[in-house]
């Protein structure tokens, strides 16, 4: 008895050194991609996010698990709640893990086709109204101009559904929160507002 306990105990640990390992590699190497398990295409993943390496976030307890199961390939949005559930932590306040969520939310955007598309629009528009500055500089970050292009097209196509295409409640309501949310925002900042709200629109205009 004693010795199968110790054999378990051997065991155990042995295991646990290999995912520590795994874990290790995983966090450490800057080649890492991630296989879209519909697709099969291939994804470079972050090797830092809001300059904390992505260790920061996987061994970090105040990150939902979920989050840190995309970013391993564990999970893959799709139609479902785990998806909504996954999106919608980015609402939260918390500064600090906020990034993380934000990465999750902008790659299921990027992979996103069919059912999957009717999913990020309303937490893309959330965000993007709750921390406006924010928002403006994490699209700053691509030179291409093709994230933000993204996150318009998401957003007319599934943020907006309340809405029924009254063009001007959305501008009204939609500039309204970016203004009262842009927090130390400069002038450049406010035309950048409604200038995102004009996409907007364009783009639900061109889905007809």
């Amino acid at each position: 008895m004693i010795f199968i306990l110790l054999l378990s105990c051997n065991s155990n640990e042995k295991g646990d050194k290999q995912k520590r390992a795994i874990s290790r590699d995983i966090i450490s190497h800057k080649d890492v991609y991630w296989k879209d398990q519909v697709n099969g295409k291939l994804y470079l993943l972050p090797d830092s996010i809001n300059e904390k390496p992505i260790s920061f976030y996987l061994n970090n307890a105040g990150v939902a698990q979920i989050a840190k199961d995309f970013y391993i390939n564990k999970f893959r949005p799709s139609d479902n709640d785990s998806t909504t559930l996954l999106l919608s932590y980015l609402s939260t306040n918390d500064s600090i893990v906020r990034p993380f969520y934000l990465w999750c939310l902008d790659f299921t955007i990027t992979i996103s086709d069919g059912a999957l598309s009717e999913y990020p629009g309303e937490p893309a528009i959330q965000y993007a109204t709750k921390f406006p500055k924010e928002f403006f500089e994490f699209m700053d970050q691509d030179s291409t101009r093709e994230r933000y292009k993204r996150w318009v097209e998401i957003i007319a196509y599934s943020g907006l559904v309340n809405y029924n295409a009254e063009y001007e409640k959305i501008k009204t309501d939609v500039t309204g929160k970016l203004d009262a949310n842009c927090i130390l925002c400069n002038d450049s900042y406010k035309k950048r507002n409604e200038k995102f709200v004009d996409d907007i629109i364009t783009a639900i205009k061109n889905l007809d």
